[in-house]
């Protein structure tokens, strides 16, 4: 086996990993849609190199930290499980990183995690946060379509208003790479 940051598991072990930790149906089969967008995304990039592996099994194992909690929460837990497990931090950074547009330290403080950067820097991670918001469940929405859903539930609150820029920029900069 190699370093730990090149484990990665197949496809397969990470849909029984998903099973084994009792992740609702409903949640896997997002993490399944999740996946399929997120390799649609990078086939089509044509100006930078994109390890599609990395991207399918962290689009498949991103909201791993559900098997613990539904809240935000869930994206560090799902780190933790990850780094336990001598998984590769890519696929930590990409749990951690994929929930809003990233969360940057006063967002994070705002909703109760450890005041720290969670934004996706790598073009994996934004490949993943990317596809994860056109994901509502396991129906493919456009981003305007999922942050208006979330203003009428949550109210057009500044962490919504600067999470919808700073996907709208991550969008931007991956069709650039088209």
């Amino acid at each position: 086996m190699g370093k730990k940051e090149e484990i990665l598991p197949d496809r397969e072990f990470a849909l029984e990993l998903l099973r084994i930790l009792k992740i609702p149906l409903s949640v896997r089969r997002h993490s399944e849609k999740v996946a399929d967008k997120a390799i649609e995304i990078a086939s089509k990039i044509k100006k930078a190199n994109v390890d599609i592996n990395l991207i399918e099994i962290g689009a498949l194992l991103h909201d791993i930290g559900r098997s613990k909690t539904h809240g935000f929460k869930h994206a560090l837990i799902g780190g933790k499980i990850l780094r336990q497990r001598g998984f590769s931090e890519k696929l930590a950074r990409i749990c951690e990183t994929h929930i809003l547009g990233g969360l940057d330290k006063e967002d994070a403080k705002n909703v109760g995690l450890p005041e720290k950067e969670y934004l996706p820097i790598t073009l994996e991670e934004k490949i993943i946060c990317l596809a994860d918001k056109h994901m509502a469940g396991t129906r493919e929405v456009s981003i305007q379509n999922r942050f208006n859903r979330w203003f009428q539930k949550y109210g057009r609150s500044k962490i919504l208003l600067k999470s919808k820029k700073r996907i709208e920029k991550i969008q931007k900069e991956i069709e650039e790479l088209m």
